[in-house]
């Protein structure tokens, strides 16, 4: 397919970045959402936004439809009414159309959301079957709120969870030769959980950065200076393959003993280390499960 059509359902930041990104490309480009201000506004950008109202009598005639609604948290879960009415609506357009249509969810969504939810409540109210009439892909988006755009346009992976070969092979058509960057395959609940991994590795790494800083401020250490060291001393700060292999609990002679020693130094001293105690047990339950035996007192001899 020679320029398949885009419609970006939910113009927020993602939607409006993915969408203008794709446009600045070269690809014809719409977008549909219920935030009347900002569908008015994108259209005094010049770019072709429609209401939800809008494209009901048989009018949604793109190749790819993009599900950039928001999944906002609520109460601790994860709130997928939007992703739900989003599927709805989406299902009840493409069950008028006659051709082969991709579903992308950008949002991003718990692990099983693709196929259980979105997948089946389109297929539910289109009437058409998944892998024969529409395929499915989750595509993550990795981009900062605040240079949503440029992250967009430059991105430094893309990854395609697919439902199926086919759906892999538009999709991967649409970034193919447009973005200098690596482009990954795999399952649609592997790029879902990827997010997940990607999203929760940036938050413990800033947490544990904000504890270690609490802690130097309190015995009046530099946090900045000996932070620019540790990005230069630590394997897992420079090295992006340590830490992820499949290589169960950490051992030896090091991190072992001296988590424990600078969590039990801390805890004396009356210093919060919530996430170092976390480390700590969280490492020793594994470690008692897989028979390692931790080396907590092992002594270096000089």
């Amino acid at each position: 397919m020679n320029n398949p059509t885009i419609c970006i359902i939910g113009p927020g930041v993602v939607g409006q970045a993915t969408g203008k990104v794709f446009a600045a490309k070269g690809y014809e480009v719409a977008f549909l959402g219920g935030n009347l201000s900002k569908i008015e506004k994108l259209r005094e950008e010049g770019y072709t936004a429609y209401e939800r109202d809008e494209l009901m009598d048989g009018g949604y005639d793109f190749d790819i439809s993009i599900l950039c609604v928001p999944t906002p948290t609520r109460d601790g879960k994860i709130d997928l009414t939007p992703m739900e009415a989003a599927a709805i609506d989406l299902g009840k357009r493409i069950a008028k159309t006659k051709k082969y249509h991709l579903v992308v969810v950008k949002s991003t969504v718990v692990p099983g959301t693709t196929e259980n939810l979105v997948i089946k409540t389109i297929e539910k109210y289109s009437g058409k079957k998944v892998g024969r009439d529409f395929g499915a892909c989750m595509n993550p988006e990795y981009l900062r709120e605040k240079t949503a755009y440029d992250d967009t346009f430059a991105p430094w992976i893309i990854l395609i969870g697919e439902y199926d070969k086919k759906s892999g092979d538009l999709l991967n058509s649409v970034y193919e030769g447009k973005f200098n960057c690596s482009i990954f395959r795999c399952e649609i609940r592997e790029a879902e959980m990827q997010k997940y991994v990607h999203n929760l590795f940036n938050a413990a790494k800033i947490t544990f950065y904000n504890e270690m800083r609490k802690i130097a401020g309190q015995i009046d250490v530099d946090a900045d200076k000996i932070f620019k060291y540790a990005a230069i001393s630590c394997e897992g700060m420079w090295n992006p393959k340590y830490g992820i292999a499949n290589l169960g609990p950490f051992d030896g002679s090091c991190l072992p003993k001296d988590t424990e020693a600078f969590l039990d130094w801390a805890q004396s001293n009356g210093f919060d280390a919530s996430l170092l105690r976390s480390v700590v047990n969280v490492n020793d339950t594994l470690a008692r499960k897989s028979g390692v035996k931790n080396n907590h007192e092992t002594e270096y001899t000089l």
